[in-house]
Protein backbone atom coordinates (compact mmCIF):
# COMPACT_ATOMS: atom_id res chain seq x y z
CA UNK A 1 0.00 0.00 0.00
CA UNK A 2 3.03 2.30 0.20
CA UNK A 3 2.81 3.22 -3.49
CA UNK A 4 -0.95 3.79 -3.27
CA UNK A 5 -0.45 6.07 -0.25
CA UNK A 6 2.25 8.00 -2.13
CA UNK A 7 -0.08 8.52 -5.11
CA UNK A 8 -2.92 9.74 -2.89
CA UNK A 9 -0.54 12.08 -1.07
CA UNK A 10 0.61 13.58 -4.39
CA UNK A 11 -2.99 14.06 -5.53
CA UNK A 12 -3.96 15.70 -2.25
CA UNK A 13 -1.07 18.15 -2.45
CA UNK A 14 -1.81 18.89 -6.12
CA UNK A 15 -5.45 19.66 -5.30
CA UNK A 16 -4.48 21.84 -2.34
CA UNK A 17 -2.06 23.84 -4.48
CA UNK A 18 -4.69 24.30 -7.20
CA UNK A 19 -7.24 25.54 -4.66
CA UNK A 20 -4.77 28.13 -3.40
CA UNK A 21 -4.69 29.68 -6.89
CA UNK A 22 -8.41 30.31 -7.27
CA UNK A 23 -7.78 34.05 -7.62
CA UNK A 24 -6.14 33.37 -11.02
CA UNK A 25 -9.45 32.25 -12.52
CA UNK A 26 -11.19 35.63 -12.69
CA UNK A 27 -9.79 36.50 -16.10
CA UNK A 28 -11.80 39.70 -16.62
CA UNK A 29 -10.76 41.28 -13.34
CA UNK A 30 -7.11 40.56 -14.13
CA UNK A 31 -7.00 41.71 -17.74
CA UNK A 32 -9.99 43.94 -18.51
CA UNK A 33 -7.93 47.09 -17.92
CA UNK A 34 -5.05 45.87 -20.05
CA UNK A 35 -7.40 45.00 -22.92
CA UNK A 36 -8.71 48.56 -22.89
CA UNK A 37 -5.17 49.98 -22.95
CA UNK A 38 -4.19 47.78 -25.90
CA UNK A 39 -7.34 48.69 -27.81
CA UNK A 40 -6.80 52.41 -27.29
CA UNK A 41 -3.12 52.34 -28.21
CA UNK A 42 -3.71 50.09 -31.21
CA UNK A 43 -6.28 52.48 -32.63
CA UNK A 44 -3.61 55.17 -32.75
CA UNK A 45 -1.27 53.06 -34.88
CA UNK A 46 -1.08 53.12 -38.64
CA UNK A 47 -2.23 50.10 -40.66
CA UNK A 48 -1.46 47.26 -40.51
CA UNK A 49 0.05 47.57 -37.00
CA UNK A 50 -3.27 48.85 -35.64
CA UNK A 51 -4.80 45.45 -36.44
CA UNK A 52 -1.74 43.22 -35.96
CA UNK A 53 -1.09 44.56 -32.45
CA UNK A 54 -4.61 43.69 -31.29
CA UNK A 55 -4.54 40.25 -32.89
CA UNK A 56 -1.23 39.48 -31.20
CA UNK A 57 -2.59 40.67 -27.88
CA UNK A 58 -5.61 38.40 -28.16
CA UNK A 59 -3.42 35.41 -29.04
CA UNK A 60 -1.51 36.14 -25.82
CA UNK A 61 -4.70 36.73 -23.84
CA UNK A 62 -6.63 33.75 -25.18
CA UNK A 63 -3.74 31.31 -24.88
CA UNK A 64 -3.21 32.36 -21.25
CA UNK A 65 -6.96 31.91 -20.68
CA UNK A 66 -6.74 28.38 -22.12
CA UNK A 67 -3.80 27.55 -19.86
CA UNK A 68 -5.78 28.56 -16.77
CA UNK A 69 -8.94 26.88 -18.08
CA UNK A 70 -7.19 23.56 -18.60
CA UNK A 71 -5.39 23.81 -15.27
CA UNK A 72 -8.81 24.06 -13.64
CA UNK A 73 -9.97 20.99 -15.56
CA UNK A 74 -6.87 19.12 -14.39
CA UNK A 75 -7.78 20.10 -10.84
CA UNK A 76 -11.33 18.76 -11.19
CA UNK A 77 -10.09 15.52 -12.73
CA UNK A 78 -7.45 15.14 -10.02
CA UNK A 79 -10.26 15.36 -7.47
CA UNK A 80 -12.09 12.66 -9.41
CA UNK A 81 -9.01 10.41 -9.45
CA UNK A 82 -8.45 10.87 -5.73
CA UNK A 83 -12.11 10.21 -4.95
CA UNK A 84 -12.03 7.06 -7.09
CA UNK A 85 -9.06 5.77 -5.11
CA UNK A 86 -10.60 6.66 -1.76
CA UNK A 87 -13.97 5.08 -2.62
CA UNK A 88 -12.48 2.06 -4.41
CA UNK A 89 -14.11 2.92 -7.77
CA UNK A 90 -11.79 1.70 -10.55
CA UNK A 91 -14.22 2.51 -13.37
CA UNK A 92 -14.30 6.15 -12.32
CA UNK A 93 -10.51 6.03 -11.95
CA UNK A 94 -9.99 4.82 -15.52
CA UNK A 95 -12.45 7.32 -16.99
CA UNK A 96 -10.95 10.26 -15.14
CA UNK A 97 -7.39 9.26 -16.07
CA UNK A 98 -8.22 8.90 -19.75
CA UNK A 99 -10.01 12.24 -19.76
CA UNK A 100 -7.00 13.83 -18.08
CA UNK A 101 -4.69 12.53 -20.81
CA UNK A 102 -7.02 13.92 -23.51
CA UNK A 103 -7.11 17.31 -21.80
CA UNK A 104 -3.33 17.50 -21.41
CA UNK A 105 -2.86 16.46 -25.04
CA UNK A 106 -5.30 19.08 -26.34
CA UNK A 107 -3.63 21.94 -24.48
CA UNK A 108 -0.27 20.70 -25.74
CA UNK A 109 -1.52 20.87 -29.33
CA UNK A 110 -2.95 24.33 -28.72
CA UNK A 111 0.20 25.78 -27.20
CA UNK A 112 2.34 24.14 -29.88
CA UNK A 113 0.38 26.24 -32.37
CA UNK A 114 1.17 29.42 -30.41
CA UNK A 115 4.85 28.48 -30.27
CA UNK A 116 4.83 27.78 -34.01
CA UNK A 117 3.31 31.20 -34.63
CA UNK A 118 6.08 32.88 -32.66
CA UNK A 119 8.74 30.94 -34.53
CA UNK A 120 7.21 31.67 -37.94
CA UNK A 121 6.94 35.40 -37.19
CA UNK A 122 10.67 35.71 -36.59
CA UNK A 123 12.18 38.14 -39.11
CA UNK A 124 8.90 38.20 -41.03
CA UNK A 125 8.02 41.52 -42.67
CA UNK A 126 5.35 40.60 -45.23
CA UNK A 127 1.86 41.71 -44.11
CA UNK A 128 0.26 38.86 -46.08
CA UNK A 129 2.47 36.19 -44.52
CA UNK A 130 2.11 37.70 -41.05
CA UNK A 131 -1.67 37.57 -41.45
CA UNK A 132 -1.58 33.87 -42.36
CA UNK A 133 0.81 32.98 -39.53
CA UNK A 134 -1.34 34.68 -36.88
CA UNK A 135 -4.54 33.27 -38.38
CA UNK A 136 -3.32 29.69 -37.87
CA UNK A 137 -2.82 30.25 -34.15
CA UNK A 138 -6.14 32.08 -33.85
CA UNK A 139 -7.93 29.16 -35.50
CA UNK A 140 -6.38 26.57 -33.17
CA UNK A 141 -7.24 28.66 -30.11
CA UNK A 142 -10.83 28.96 -31.32
CA UNK A 143 -11.08 25.22 -32.00
CA UNK A 144 -9.54 24.44 -28.61
CA UNK A 145 -12.25 26.33 -26.77
CA UNK A 146 -15.28 26.40 -29.08
CA UNK A 147 -14.69 23.39 -31.34
CA UNK A 148 -17.52 20.86 -31.53
CA UNK A 149 -17.96 17.31 -32.74
CA UNK A 150 -17.91 16.61 -36.46
CA UNK A 151 -21.27 16.80 -38.26
CA UNK A 152 -22.31 16.88 -41.91
CA UNK A 153 -22.51 20.67 -41.77
CA UNK A 154 -19.30 21.31 -39.84
CA UNK A 155 -16.06 22.63 -41.23
CA UNK A 156 -12.53 21.93 -40.03
CA UNK A 157 -12.43 25.45 -38.57
CA UNK A 158 -15.44 24.68 -36.34
CA UNK A 159 -14.42 21.17 -35.26
CA UNK A 160 -12.77 20.35 -31.95
CA UNK A 161 -9.16 19.16 -32.02
CA UNK A 162 -9.27 15.43 -32.71
CA UNK A 163 -7.93 13.43 -29.79
CA UNK A 164 -5.54 11.44 -32.00
CA UNK A 165 -4.05 14.66 -33.37
CA UNK A 166 -3.65 16.00 -29.85
CA UNK A 167 -2.04 12.80 -28.53
CA UNK A 168 0.42 12.85 -31.41
CA UNK A 169 1.51 16.31 -30.26
CA UNK A 170 1.78 15.18 -26.63
CA UNK A 171 3.85 12.14 -27.66
CA UNK A 172 6.66 14.47 -28.72
CA UNK A 173 6.96 15.58 -25.09
CA UNK A 174 5.64 12.55 -23.18
CA UNK A 175 7.03 9.56 -25.06
CA UNK A 176 4.60 6.96 -23.73
CA UNK A 177 1.49 9.14 -24.21
CA UNK A 178 0.07 7.06 -27.07
CA UNK A 179 0.68 3.74 -25.32
CA UNK A 180 -0.82 5.11 -22.09
CA UNK A 181 -3.91 6.28 -23.94
CA UNK A 182 -4.42 2.90 -25.61
CA UNK A 183 -3.95 1.24 -22.21
CA UNK A 184 -6.54 3.48 -20.53
CA UNK A 185 -9.06 2.99 -23.34
CA UNK A 186 -9.06 -0.74 -22.64
CA UNK A 187 -10.45 -0.03 -19.18
CA UNK A 188 -13.03 2.54 -20.27
CA UNK A 189 -14.83 0.69 -23.07
CA UNK A 190 -17.23 -2.14 -22.11
CA UNK A 191 -14.82 -4.94 -22.91
CA UNK A 192 -12.56 -7.33 -21.02
CA UNK A 193 -10.32 -4.62 -19.54
CA UNK A 194 -13.34 -2.77 -18.20
CA UNK A 195 -14.84 -5.96 -16.78
CA UNK A 196 -11.50 -7.03 -15.32
CA UNK A 197 -11.46 -3.99 -13.02
CA UNK A 198 -14.58 -5.22 -11.21
CA UNK A 199 -14.39 -9.00 -11.49
CA UNK A 200 -12.07 -11.99 -11.13
CA UNK A 201 -11.12 -11.74 -14.80
CA UNK A 202 -12.82 -14.94 -15.95
CA UNK A 203 -16.33 -15.33 -17.33
CA UNK A 204 -18.65 -16.97 -14.81
CA UNK A 205 -15.99 -17.21 -12.11
CA UNK A 206 -15.34 -15.49 -8.81
CA UNK A 207 -16.97 -12.65 -6.99
CA UNK A 208 -17.99 -9.45 -8.75
CA UNK A 209 -16.43 -6.47 -7.03
CA UNK A 210 -13.85 -3.70 -7.42
CA UNK A 211 -10.13 -4.34 -7.32
CA UNK A 212 -8.31 -2.70 -4.42
CA UNK A 213 -5.77 0.12 -4.59
CA UNK A 214 -2.95 -2.36 -4.04
CA UNK A 215 -3.76 -4.09 -7.31
CA UNK A 216 -1.00 -3.65 -9.92
CA UNK A 217 -3.45 -2.53 -12.62
CA UNK A 218 -5.04 0.12 -10.38
CA UNK A 219 -1.62 1.43 -9.41
CA UNK A 220 -0.54 1.64 -13.05
CA UNK A 221 -3.66 3.58 -14.04
CA UNK A 222 -3.24 5.99 -11.13
CA UNK A 223 0.49 6.39 -11.86
CA UNK A 224 -0.36 7.59 -15.38
CA UNK A 225 -2.48 10.35 -13.86
CA UNK A 226 0.32 11.36 -11.49
CA UNK A 227 2.80 11.53 -14.37
CA UNK A 228 0.45 13.70 -16.43
CA UNK A 229 -0.24 16.08 -13.55
CA UNK A 230 3.45 16.38 -12.76
CA UNK A 231 4.29 17.11 -16.41
CA UNK A 232 1.48 19.65 -16.65
CA UNK A 233 2.45 21.44 -13.45
CA UNK A 234 5.96 21.97 -14.79
CA UNK A 235 5.11 23.01 -18.34
CA UNK A 236 2.08 25.13 -17.37
CA UNK A 237 4.03 26.80 -14.58
CA UNK A 238 6.74 28.32 -16.78
CA UNK A 239 6.91 27.32 -20.45
CA UNK A 240 3.31 27.99 -21.47
CA UNK A 241 3.17 31.39 -19.71
CA UNK A 242 6.47 32.26 -21.39
CA UNK A 243 4.83 31.70 -24.79
CA UNK A 244 1.99 34.07 -23.92
CA UNK A 245 4.55 36.58 -22.69
CA UNK A 246 6.52 36.36 -25.94
CA UNK A 247 3.34 37.13 -27.89
CA UNK A 248 2.67 40.01 -25.49
CA UNK A 249 6.19 41.29 -26.11
CA UNK A 250 5.43 41.68 -29.81
CA UNK A 251 2.51 43.90 -28.82
CA UNK A 252 4.88 46.06 -26.79
CA UNK A 253 7.21 46.38 -29.77
CA UNK A 254 4.28 47.44 -31.98
CA UNK A 255 3.84 50.42 -29.65
CA UNK A 256 7.49 51.45 -29.74
CA UNK A 257 8.47 54.64 -31.54
CA UNK A 258 9.53 53.86 -35.10
CA UNK A 259 7.79 50.48 -35.17
CA UNK A 260 6.83 49.25 -38.64
CA UNK A 261 5.43 46.00 -39.91
CA UNK A 262 8.81 45.39 -41.54
CA UNK A 263 10.78 45.62 -38.27
CA UNK A 264 8.43 44.52 -35.48
CA UNK A 265 9.47 40.87 -35.81
CA UNK A 266 13.12 41.53 -36.63
CA UNK A 267 15.47 39.53 -34.41
CA UNK A 268 18.40 41.23 -32.71
CA UNK A 269 21.95 39.89 -32.35
CA UNK A 270 23.37 39.46 -28.82
CA UNK A 271 26.15 42.04 -29.03
CA UNK A 272 26.54 43.54 -25.54
CA UNK A 273 28.22 46.63 -24.16
CA UNK A 274 30.37 46.28 -21.02
CA UNK A 275 32.51 43.32 -19.99
CA UNK A 276 30.12 41.53 -17.59
CA UNK A 277 32.73 41.22 -14.85
CA UNK A 278 31.11 43.49 -12.25
CA UNK A 279 27.80 45.12 -11.50
CA UNK A 280 29.19 48.44 -12.71
CA UNK A 281 30.36 46.93 -16.02
CA UNK A 282 27.45 44.52 -16.49
CA UNK A 283 26.62 43.38 -20.00
CA UNK A 284 23.91 45.54 -21.54
CA UNK A 285 22.11 45.17 -24.87
CA UNK A 286 21.51 48.67 -26.14
CA UNK A 287 19.68 47.39 -29.22
CA UNK A 288 16.94 45.70 -27.15
CA UNK A 289 13.57 47.41 -27.55
CA UNK A 290 11.87 45.94 -24.46
CA UNK A 291 12.82 44.31 -21.19
CA UNK A 292 11.84 40.89 -22.51
CA UNK A 293 13.91 41.34 -25.65
CA UNK A 294 16.86 42.30 -23.44
CA UNK A 295 16.36 39.13 -21.37
CA UNK A 296 16.18 37.05 -24.54
CA UNK A 297 19.50 38.52 -25.71
CA UNK A 298 20.99 37.67 -22.32
CA UNK A 299 20.01 34.03 -22.83
CA UNK A 300 21.23 33.99 -26.44
CA UNK A 301 24.60 35.35 -25.35
CA UNK A 302 24.95 32.71 -22.64
CA UNK A 303 23.93 29.93 -25.02
CA UNK A 304 26.53 31.17 -27.53
CA UNK A 305 29.06 30.75 -24.70
CA UNK A 306 27.89 27.13 -24.38
CA UNK A 307 26.18 27.73 -21.05
CA UNK A 308 23.10 25.61 -20.30
CA UNK A 309 20.60 28.38 -19.62
CA UNK A 310 17.84 27.80 -17.10
CA UNK A 311 16.04 30.81 -15.57
CA UNK A 312 16.02 29.11 -12.16
CA UNK A 313 19.82 29.39 -12.11
CA UNK A 314 19.71 33.17 -12.43
CA UNK A 315 20.92 35.00 -9.32
CA UNK A 316 19.24 38.27 -8.38
CA UNK A 317 21.88 40.98 -8.41
CA UNK A 318 19.58 43.76 -7.21
CA UNK A 319 18.26 46.80 -9.05
CA UNK A 320 18.95 50.50 -9.40
CA UNK A 321 18.95 53.42 -11.84
CA UNK A 322 16.12 51.86 -13.84
CA UNK A 323 17.83 48.48 -14.29
CA UNK A 324 17.49 44.97 -12.91
CA UNK A 325 20.78 43.11 -12.40
CA UNK A 326 21.25 39.37 -12.87
CA UNK A 327 24.29 37.21 -12.19
CA UNK A 328 25.09 33.83 -13.79
CA UNK A 329 27.68 31.42 -12.44
CA UNK A 330 29.37 30.03 -15.57
CA UNK A 331 32.51 28.02 -16.35
CA UNK A 332 34.17 31.36 -17.06
CA UNK A 333 33.17 32.80 -13.67
CA UNK A 334 30.36 35.09 -12.59
CA UNK A 335 28.81 37.11 -15.43
CA UNK A 336 26.69 40.20 -14.78
CA UNK A 337 23.83 41.49 -16.94
CA UNK A 338 21.53 44.46 -16.59
CA UNK A 339 18.10 44.81 -18.16
CA UNK A 340 15.68 47.74 -18.11
CA UNK A 341 12.94 47.66 -15.48
CA UNK A 342 9.64 46.56 -17.01
CA UNK A 343 7.35 49.55 -17.56
CA UNK A 344 4.36 47.78 -19.06
CA UNK A 345 2.10 48.99 -21.82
Amino acid sequence: MEKADSIQKFLGEYIEEAESQEFLRDHDSRFEGLRAVVKKKSENLRPPLNVVSQRLYYVADHSFYCVELFKYKYYLLAKGVLDALETNNPLSLANNCRSLLEQVATLTYCMDAVEQMLNDLKDQGSPEKIDKVIAKAEQVLKRTYAGKGKTKDSTKESEAIHVNTAIKALSLKVLDASDSYDYLCEFVHPNFGNNYLISAGELGKGKIGSRTNSDETILKIAAIAVGLLDFSAKISGFFYPSLTWRAHNHVEICFQKGAKITNVFASKKPIPEGDGKTKETAFFFKNARTQQESMSLNYQYLEACEYDVHPANRINGGYGNGYVYDVWDTKDGMIWFKTPVYNGL
